[in-house]
């Protein structure tokens, strides 16, 4: 009996049970409904790398948040010490072990992993769904890629499901090689004729999924960003002849519920409330960035006439900079449309009925506050440490607007550049331009596209970052907050006519890379923990 089971114990056959209600990933990849468990797999991880939470260290980054400290727009927040990979973004002093860098760069790999899975696995003559899916996958491979090459320059072109460690050592590739990749991607994404599109202007949930449209949108932005101008006019104008998309009139929605699937979101990531799985919905915690109640803000009882603060707590990142308000006013005015929709003074925010009681000091602040995508209790379920539930735009028609009025510019139709832009500035309030120029262009998307995630690469591609972002970091503010002694803050009233003093001041970064380093911030870091896995990936310069 003892040799029995000793020879039985190590017949291998015996130990091959299947799992129960595991399926083997090579019988796995062959229904429709499997098909369509991958592209959501697909479209989980895109949320997750473009504003979703990171992991451990590096729990709040995500790709919007990145790109938005990576511009002008904003000030860090918070303390130095906290979130120390957020505070050498704004700083302009990344290292090749930044863990918000890392992060992104990660989770766009997961996601062309997860895409290169549905392209490969799936037969698209096999069903309408396979086939559906398929261009779907493209489109969000080549998204991917779009944000991998704009903020890299030349990374790894894995096209296809990578088997061992020896095949995982890709090595660059080429700004060339990339392009073409995304472009081949998305026409054939476009000409599979598979692709939905959204049945009218109000269809909310056309747009959930990556449609035609979208496609067209991306592939004209990256034959803009190559500077083949008539290309990004024939596309963008194929969006814009489609009658399915137009501009909201309430700025002040944008990143809230009531704008989830509106008709000027081209593409987003969606979410949905379910308080039961708060953090399966990868939110962005908002919480980083909402005001500081609890930590010196106090939000009177009449606040939520303007607005339903989060009012449990907030770490006060993501504070507008002093040189994006001032390029409001000089456009708008201090009582511009989008300005106040968009951003709150001191005086403002005293106004909203709200206040301080004690002497508090804002780091990063220069005394401006964002409304913009500023969490509320609609967009989260507090419980869940600010899992911000409200859907995330990627591409607004607003963009396409002003992309296309680029294009028509470089491309010589100066009628279709008054146009487009004039569009725009119509929702904005503000009078129309004739003849516009290039400057007038870049000044409108950064107002219209501010704290959105955009200028970073905008201003890389139009050759102006050197010189816009030459001081970026260099100078560290703190907004002082000084309450009057007599201020009666037990009523509403009282928080209406409180009085304060206020100052500015600035103290000199010690960091030596600070502002901008030519030859070395035109680029992010390829993450150090790469590099050691595949010594094929060479690192960009400066690092």
């Amino acid at each position: 009996l003892a040799c029995a089971l000793t020879f039985s114990a190590c017949d291998v056959d015996l130990l091959d049970i299947p799992q129960k209600g595991v399926e083997n990933e090579e019988n796995y990849y062959q229904t429709d409904e499997q098909c369509e468990s991958a592209i959501a797999a697909v479209y989980a991880s895109w949320r997750n790398a473009y504003s979703g939470r990171g992991e451990k260290a590096s729990q709040y980054a995500n790709g919007f948040f990145l790109k938005n400290f990576l511009a002008d727009d904003f000030n860090s927040g918070g303390a130095r010490s906290d979130q120390v990979y957020a505070q050498k973004i704004y700083e302009s002093a990344i290292v090749a072990t930044n863990g918000w860098v890392e992060n992104y760069y990660k989770r766009l790999y997961a996601t062309i992993y997860l895409a290169n899975l549905v392209i490969e696995r799936f037969d698209a003559a096999e069903s309408e769904v396979k086939a559906r899916n398929i261009a779907e996958a493209k489109f969000f491979r080549a998204i991917c890629y779009f944000e991998l090459t704009t903020l890299w320059g030349t990374p790894p072109l894995v096209d296809r499901v990578l088997k061992n460690s020896e095949e995982y050592k890709v090595p660059n590739s080429t700004a060339e090689q990339l392009w073409k990749f995304m472009e081949t991607d998305l026409t054939e994404a476009i000409t599979s004729g598979k692709l939905t599109s959204k049945t009218s202007l109000e269809d909310r949930d056309g747009g959930t999924r990556a449609t035609l449209e979208a496609a067209r949108c991306l592939l004209g932005k990256i034959y803009l960003y190559q500077e083949k101008y008539t290309d990004a006019k024939s596309e963008l104008e194929k969006v814009i002849s489609s009658g399915k998309y137009d501009l909201i009139a309430d700025v002040s929605t944008f990143y809230h519920p009531a704008s989830a699937g509106c008709k000027e979101y081209v593409l987003e990531c969606v979410r949905h409330y379910d308080p039961s799985n708060m953090y399966s919905q990868e939110g962005w915690f908002g919480i980083l960035a909402n005001w500081g109640f609890g930590y010196g803000f106090i939000a009177g009882p009449e606040a939520s006439m303007h607005y339903k603060f989060n009012t449990t707590s907030g770490y006060s990142y993501f504070n507008p900079s002093k040189s994006l308000y001032d390029a409001f006013v000089a456009e708008e005015g201090a009582d511009g449309y989008r300005l106040n929709a968009w951003i709150r003074t001191w005086e403002q925010v005293i106004a909203m009925n709200i206040a301080v009681n004690t002497t508090t000091n804002k780091y990063a602040s220069e005394g401006y506050f964002r409304l913009k995508w500023l969490a509320s209790t609609d967009d989260e379920f507090v419980g869940y440490w600010c899992g911000n539930q409200s859907n995330t735009p990627v591409i607004r028609y607003a963009d396409v607007l002003l992309m296309a009025a680029e294009a028509c510019l470089q491309a010589g139709d100066q009628a279709g550049a008054d146009e487009y832009l004039g569009r725009v500035r119509d929702r904005a309030r503000l009078p129309r331009k004739s003849h516009v120029t290039l400057s007038d262009i870049k000044l409108e998307r950064r107002l219209e596209l501010a704290m959105e995630g955009m200028r970073f690469q905008d201003l890389k591609r139009w050759g102006d970052a050197p010189a816009v972002l030459a001081d970026k970091g260099k100078k560290l503010p703190t907004f002082q907050i000084v309450p009057d002694p007599n201020n009666d803050l037990t009523t509403a009233a009282g928080i209406y006519n409180a009085r304060y003093t206020t100052k500015t001041t600035y103290v000199d970064n010690e960091k030596s890379l600070a502002g901008w380093t030519p030859n070395r911030d035109e680029w992010l870091p390829f993450p150090e923990n790469e590099l050691e896995v595949n010594s094929n990936l060479k690192q960009n310069p400066g690092y």
